[in-house]
């Protein structure tokens, strides 16, 4: 682990930590509450020698000789002879050990001062025995160092100063307790958290998924609370980031293999609870959105949920079309509004519970049911069971072109995940990637876009433009949509003796100076501007102004009044998305020369005459 690993591991486990200093420090607390107040008083001595002659030298040698004896005096202060002489002294109900462990004494560094210390639960006691240790142990110190009765004791020991009465106890120290016990707890919670960290076997970021997988993870989707009561998040709350993620899962499955994409898409989950029915049916309605049209089969015929989820029936499905009970037109139920001009979602629930549902997962119905609609569809999804628990999937990853699996942040072990890749590779199944499904919205493992910075809506600071009117073309116009990759149809060619009239799709529609409408003209890709050469002064738009096939557009929305081009001004030509016609924008209810509302031919500034374009 790296340093930002412990960092990362260190937020992730600040409740933990929390927790250990909360405890720590009622712990001391509770200690500090429980321990006996002790107070302390003391009493200095000073060692000193007598003089034996006159002169520095003799001075001198007594000064050492103190200094020498304060570091040896500091033991004996303690020692059970001086104890049982201030307990004989004083009277006291005590042993000299218990008496011994009161006292303590030091010799104060480069001095002939020694210090005595005396601790007890009673502050004038402690006072008493202080002044007693100190006269006793002078008064031992005199018997030890006398050679003999008529001579002086060659070193003395003295009271310098006597003990004072302690005023407040030296034992327990609360503050000083508390915060030994909160560091001690935010230490042993630290400690605790990274230990977590290495026994959590989960699948928590993107880099979990990716090393257990070896796959691409195609889109991170964040945790929502409501998701329960509110599955379609796209419908929902269209400008959510939870809505952003599965459009951003929309767009990177157009960038999976482009030129042979998968047209039928299995969604499955190693065990239960990921949410992938959650993430298929989101899914289907993002690709709509973008202009397809997809199926979605409910493949789960163990547990259904179409019918709770997209308010579907499900008395009549997929079970009813594979055992011959129903035709596959009567049980295909539209699901959504279905503008114009927009793709759309056709569910197949999952009808009535089979006793059998591998077998009939698994039969040769079911993948001619797959073919056959993944060649009227330009995606077909499949909600298909969990790979661990059951079978199903890993029989219906046989008959699909990708295998999509979603993972629960926080929740999926990579045993688990790594089981349900193998069950995939086992049946030599395509797996397109992964979706990392719950992901903490806040927190150190965060993945959401917040507010102000300009990707998602929120509240006030949301942007808002004028309105504009811009039509779609309709199904049947011709007009393909941008995802999947598919070839446009093919336009009849006016022969070149008789040039054909322009169809209604090409035509130009004028409107007045204060508006501007975007029309469809024939064609099909943006050469057509070559063959068709602009007039003078017209401006080729870039191709990347043009209106995202995954973007809707309401249908009928006014220009804003800054975009309005005064009348008599320039046209100009918008190269369209890959497989629709050529969009012209006709400004000021000017149309582009050789060319007029009614699809004929109109004279050039020269006076000369041309027919419309070819596609």
């Amino acid at each position: 682990m790296e340093l930002r690993d412990y960092v990362r591991v260190l937020r992730r486990s600040w409740t933990i930590m929390i927790a250990g200093v909360v405890l720590g420090g009622l712990l001391a607390a509770m200690a500090t509450w429980r321990t006996t107040k002790e107070y302390a008083a003391s009493v200095t001595m000073v060692v000193s020698s007598p003089d034996r002659g006159a002169g520095a030298a003799s001075a001198y040698q007594g000064g050492l000789l103190s200094q020498q004896r304060v570091k040896s005096y500091a033991d004996l202060v303690a020692s059970e002879r001086v104890a049982t002489a201030v307990i004989a002294r004083l009277h006291l109900h005590a042993t000299p050990e218990a008496l011994r462990a009161q006292i303590s004494a030091h010799a104060v560094p480069d001095t002939v001062l020694l210090q005595a210390v005396v601790r007890d639960s009673d502050p004038r006691r402690a006072m008493i025995i202080a002044d007693a240790v100190g006269e006793t142990f002078s008064t031992t110190i005199a018997k030890i160092e006398t050679p003999s009765a008529d001579e002086p004791p060659s070193v003395r020991v003295t009271v310098w100063e006597h003990a004072k009465l302690p005023v407040s106890p030296v034992s327990p120290q609360p503050i000083r307790n508390l915060a030994l016990g909160a560091l001690l707890g935010l230490i042993v919670g630290s400690a605790a958290g990274i230990v977590r960290y290495r026994l959590d076997t989960s699948v928590s970021s993107e880099d979990d998924a990716r090393e257990t997988t070896e796959l691409p993870n195609l889109a991170v989707i964040g945790y929502d609370g409501a998701a329960d009561r509110h599955p379609l998040i796209i419908n929902a709350k269209p400008r959510s980031a939870r809505a952003e993620a599965f459009r951003q899962l929309r767009t990177n499955l157009q960038f999976v293999e482009v030129d042979t994409g998968p047209r039928s898409i299995l969604v499955s989950s190693a065990v239960p609870g990921e949410g992938k029915t959650t993430v298929a049916c989101n899914l289907a309605i993002t690709l709509a959105q973008g202009g397809a049209r997809v199926c979605l089969i409910e493949g789960d015929l163990r547990r259904p949920s179409f019918g709770e989820y997209l308010g579907v029936e499900s008395a009549a499905g997929l079970t009813s079309v594979l055992i011959g009970a129903a035709d596959l037109d009567d049980v295909l139920q539209p699901w959504g509004e279905g503008r114009v001009g927009e793709g759309r979602v056709e569910v197949l629930a999952s009808g009535p519970i089979p006793p059998n549902p591998s077998e009939l997962l698994g039969s040769k119905g079911m993948a001619g049911l797959i073919n056959l609609l993944s060649a009227r569809f330009d995606i077909l999804l499949v909600d298909a069971p969990p790979l661990l628990p059951v079978t199903d999937a890993a029989v219906l990853a046989t008959r699909v072109e990708g295998v999509l699996l979603v993972t629960r942040a926080g929740r999926t072990r990579r045993e688990h995940l790594r089981r349900a890749v193998e069950a995939l590779r086992a049946v030599d199944a395509r797996m397109i990637g992964t979706v990392l499904n719950m992901v903490p919205v806040k927190g150190p493992d965060a993945y959401d876009y917040g507010p102000g910075d300009g990707y998602v809506s929120r509240g006030r600071h949301a942007r808002t433009s004028s309105p504009r009117t811009l039509e779609i073309p309709a199904p049947d116009s011709g007009v393909r949509p941008a995802w999947p990759v598919t070839s446009p149809p093919s336009l009849p060619s006016p022969a070149p003796s008789s040039p054909a009239p322009a169809s209604p799709a090409s035509a130009v529609t004028p409107v007045p100076a204060a508006t501007a409408r975007l029309g469809i003209a024939d064609g099909g890709d943006e050469s057509s501007s070559a063959r068709d050469p602009l007039p003078d002064g017209a401006t080729t738009v870039p191709s990347a102004t043009t209106v995202p096939s995954a973007t809707t557009v309401p249908s009928a929305m006014t220009v804003p009044s800054a975009t309005t081009v005064p009348s008599g001004g320039p046209h100009v030509r918008v190269p369209a998305a890959r497989g629709s016609a050529e969009e012209i924008i006709s400004v000021g209810g000017r149309t582009p020369r050789g060319t007029d509302p009614a699809g004929g031919t109109t004279p050039d500034d020269n006076g000369a005459t041309r027919p419309p374009s070819s596609p």
